[in-house]
């Protein structure tokens, strides 16, 4: 009866850190939304736009063609 029993806890015990512990990324276009709207200082030009905050870190947006999010990189 007790090793039944400690199995269904310990696979209840790995399903829930399972889910618990799943990553919800952004997508490029949520974090671009995100930078700029908590940017202190902004330089846009073509296809690019580079952030600057106060606290000294950086970030670049790219858009493709379409003005799509292509690519997003923050540096610290």
């Amino acid at each position: 009866m007790k090793n039944p029993i400690q199995k269904i806890l310990l696979i209840l015990l790995f399903s829930i850190s399972l889910t618990a512990c799943r990553n919800e990324a952004e997508t490029a276009e949520e974090k671009a939304e995100d930078l700029i709207e908590n940017a202190d200082e902004m330089k846009v030009k073509e296809d690019k736009i580079k952030i600057e905050n106060e606290d000294g870190s950086e970030a670049k947006i790219k858009y493709d063609e379409n003005g799509d999010v292509e690519k997003v990189k923050t540096d610290n």
